[in-house]
């Protein structure tokens, strides 16, 4: 006859608690190499900003029509120059912030995710070496 070992239930019990809850998206995240990971949710982020200031210089135009068009029919250069200098300096500081937080927020994302998933390993670990103890 053989006793329950209240360590390894209280042990198994943790492990389905994290399964249950975070154990499957730090498992997907541990599937990737760091770099992969990280490199993936800048390439998310980079098109969504794109995008994002693409609508937005959409309708900051579609605003702006009638000084655009003046610009337009005077044939301004210089004007026309240093409307797209705003542009690509505007996009520069929001795509560069984005992507500095991002590459920050998935760096942590993954230590959070590996540190939980060896602390998982570490618990099988326990578990397999208290059933030969038993034994």
């Amino acid at each position: 006859r053989r006793m329950i070992n209240e360590k390894k239930v209280a042990v198994m019990t943790r492990m389905a608690a994290y399964e249950a809850g975070n154990g499957k998206k730090d498992r997907a995240v541990c599937s990737f190499f760091r770099s992969d990971f990280v490199g993936f949710q800048l390439l998310k982020t980079w098109i969504a900003v794109t995008a994002a200031f693409c609508i937005l210089a959409g309708i900051w135009l579609l605003y702006r029509l009638d000084e655009i068009t003046a610009i337009f029919y005077a044939m301004d250069v210089d004007a026309l120059l240093e409307l797209g200098k705003d542009a690509l300096a505007a996009y520069g500081i929001l795509c560069g912030g984005y992507l500095l937080t991002t590459w920050l927020a998935a760096h942590v994302v993954y230590a959070k995710a590996h540190k939980a998933s060896a602390a998982f390993d570490r618990m099988l670990t326990e578990i397999d070496g208290s059933e030969e103890e038993e034994e």
